[in-house]
């Protein structure tokens, strides 16, 4: 362009050229404009105006719409300010699934509905502060904020005149069959009720203090906790499945799995996920009899422990597929077949009536023994499966050695490295494990001061983790247990400004001394057999992961947290521990609202919190930061106290050194999850010796 504007050719270096051709006007050169732009740079100004105005546009729509949400809850919450508490809302602490009442969404009126529980009706968790629900007349399903449900008797009243001039059909059988639900439930026989009935009962008993009608409670059964009709409708929902159109082709133009249905090939040869006969190496399918190859094994293996919080896999049994899911209905059990499977290799003839089932138990459940019964089933389930997923999926540890090893049980020696709050021994005591020494390595004054407080010199602090010389590891040889979990900080995708594993200014460095320790454990350790633990964040890096895959030599095994305990802490652990990671998820689930503190009319707004971390905002939930306590109809955070019990810690356990909230959340947020160390320690106790009364 210069060249064009000055004339004549340019010669390199250009600004000799210019010193010496044109030296009067090499002061204005900064001054220089082209205008109007050449061709290509306005195609480009051109394309990346298009592109901002979409970005703009998606912007300013999102800070409408987050703005319309802070203005209702500011409204909600003055207008309970202003007056008198309103006897016609529907309180929180009430709305439990099953509950009958008047619900409302922008833009329509008050509309009879039932609450229903996520896990029933086959939807995500709820967003914050919101119930699912089901409406009366079209049954359909919708999110509620907790602000906007009317008691059903007093929504009946305040509805009365609408009701009597309405000529909505649909809002009239909703009406209808709502009030027959919500007075059966109170013993009235209500089979010939009429709109007209059911008005003028309501408007002979608005004075009444008869209590809401409720479910049972003691019931998980979908047709106990909800209304016969409510109940019929949860269970179409479930037979009005989309049948996956990708795998059902796979299935269908598998000339291979044709062959193997005449019998022409084994179906062990057969690759369930790709179904085709694969050339080289392959593996056994784990749970039915077939097989898989190298690069169908790579994508299925990670899939079969990634849990939702209702203890269910995401992926199918079978192939490893997402989408629309049947759901085997037995507690203890986490697998789920995609329908394409279900309808065309494990139950082609049966499909509609595997549908109808409630409760249903998949394949796979044991009734005596035996596996169930799968007549028409294409595929068939290993009667041995449990041992064929142990092969597959556990780590290198074989427990019927170590057993013969620990015959003679001994008192459990630990090194701890990074121990934060002295997590491991509050678990191994816990489980009631005999624990001879606990060496502990950690820097952080606050946390030792911690554990000092409750453990005294039970536990052997050995300073800085890059201190342990290889003579002191030979010292407090022989370890039975290695855990530790190092710094995420540097290694976390939330981290933008992460240093990496190698970067010798960050702490993501700090995992190669777990591994130097770990291996002169191993050198030192003589006969002694060496259990070991390494945890890290689940967000990080694919290349972060491999890496440490590579140093560890395994893969690691996914953990969710909330399986455990009313927080979702994903975390992956590398290990070799004599554990099925598919039957950890055995308790009773719990949700932020068992924890809260009794008797202070607190009332969670979420099923369970998102992960806490060392920073004060990781309390607030929610794409607008909310606090997720509602307290007398105020906003309220989680207390350090509720939080400790969250982890699993007991109340006021980092209350020392008059310690501040936001100290002793960064202790806490640093920490293990108590609830899934327990799980996952607990297949140390057929190798050590337990003390019962430690328990307590």
């Amino acid at each position: 362009m210069l060249r064009k504007l000055l004339g004549g050719t340019l010669t390199k270096p250009y600004f000799t050229w210019i010193e010496r051709n044109l030296p009067f006007t090499i002061e204005t050169l900064d001054e220089i404009r082209f205008y109007p732009y050449p061709d290509k740079i306005q195609r480009r100004l051109n394309r990346l105006r298009k592109k901002n105005a979409k970005v703009t546009e998606k912007f300013l729509l999102d800070q409408k719409r987050e703005s319309q949400e802070k203005r209702l809850a500011e409204k909600a919450k003055d207008s309970l300010q202003r007056g008198n508490v309103d006897l016609t809302h529907l309180p929180l602490k009430e709305q439990n699934p099953g509950i009958i009442t008047w619900a409302k969404i922008a833009g329509h009126n008050w509309w009879p509905a039932m609450i229903i529980d996520y896990r029933d009706c086959c939807m995500r968790e709820p967003s914050f502060g919101c119930q699912w629900i089901m409406w009366y007349g079209d049954y359909q399903l919708s999110e509620v904020h907790h602000q906007l449900f009317l008691r059903f008797d007093k929504g009946m009243e305040k509805m009365c005149n609408y009701i009597n001039n309405t000529k909505k059909h649909a809002y009239l059988v909703g009406v209808l069959q709502a009030s027959k639900d919500y007075c059966s439930r109170l013993g009235f026989k209500t089979e010939d009720w009429t709109v007209n009935d059911a008005l003028r009962y309501f408007a002979r008993n608005k004075d009444s203090k008869e209590s809401c009608a409720q479910r049972r409670e003691d019931s998980v059964k979908i047709y106990d906790k909800y209304s016969a009709c409510i109940a019929k409708k949860l269970n179409e929902l479930k037979n009005n499945t989309n049948v996956d159109d990708d795998r059902t082709n796979d299935i269908k133009n598998s000339d291979d799995l044709r062959s193997a249905m005449n019998g022409n090939i084994a179906f062990e040869s057969l690759c369930l996920k790709c179904l085709r006969v694969a050339e080289g190496k392959t593996e056994i399918h784990p749970f039915f009899e077939g097989s898989l190859c190298k690069e169908c094994s790579d994508r299925y293996k990670p899939c079969m422990f990634l849990f939702g919080n209702d203890d269910k896999c995401f992926y199918c049994t079978v192939c490893a597929a997402t989408g629309m899911m049947i759901i085997c209905d037995k507690e203890d059990c986490p697998r789920v077949y995609c329908t394409a499977c279900m309808k065309h290799l494990l139950c082609p003839t049966t499909y509609e009536q595997v549908l109808q089932e409630d409760p249903w138990e998949c394949f796979l459940c044991a009734t005596n023994n035996k596996p169930r019964p799968s007549f028409d089933s294409i595929i068939k389930p290993r009667a041995n499966w449990k041992d064929k997923m142990i092969n597959m999926f556990r780590t290198k540890s074989n427990p019927q050695q170590l057993v013969k090893r620990y015959q003679e049980k001994k008192k459990i020696r630990v090194l701890s490295l990074f121990d934060g709050l002295g997590t491991g021994l509050l678990v191994l005591l816990k489980l009631g494990l005999a624990v001879d020494t606990y060496y502990a390595s950690e820097i952080d004054p606050d946390a030792l001061m911690v554990t000092t407080a409750h453990f005294g010199d039970r536990i052997v602090h050995l300073g800085d983790v890059q201190d342990i010389t290889k003579e002191k590891i030979q010292e407090i040889a022989p370890i039975d247990l290695l855990i530790g979990g190092s710094p995420c900080n540097d290694l976390s995708l939330a981290n933008p400004a992460r240093l990496g594993l190698y970067d010798p200014k960050g702490t993501g460095i700090l995992f190669f001394e777990y591994c130097r320790i770990k291996d002169l454990l191993k050198e030192v350790n003589n006969e002694c057999h060496l259990f070991w633990l390494f945890e890290n964040v689940a967000s990080m890096p694919t290349e972060y992961r491999l890496e440490i895959n590579r140093h560890l030599g395994q893969e690691p095994d996914t953990i969710d947290s909330a399986d455990f305990s009313p927080q979702h802490r994903l975390r992956l652990y590398w290990h070799n521990l004599p554990i099925e990671i598919h039957s950890l998820s055995t308790q009773r689930e719990q949700d932020v609202q068992d924890i809260l503190t009794p008797h202070c009319q607190r009332y969670s707004l979420v099923k369970k919190i998102r992960t806490v971390t060392t920073k004060v905002n990781s309390l607030k939930q929610g794409k607008l930061a909310l606090k997720p306590i509602l307290m007398k109809d105020e906003s309220d955070s989680l207390w350090i106290t509720e939080l400790e019990e969250i982890f699993g810690f007991p109340r006021h356990y980092t209350d020392v050194k008059n310690l501040s909230a936001t100290k002793r959340q960064g202790l806490i947020g640093k920490s293990w999850s108590v609830q899934t160390l327990t799980a996952i320690f607990r297949s140390l106790c057929p190798f050590f010796e337990c003390n019962t009364i430690e328990t307590n």
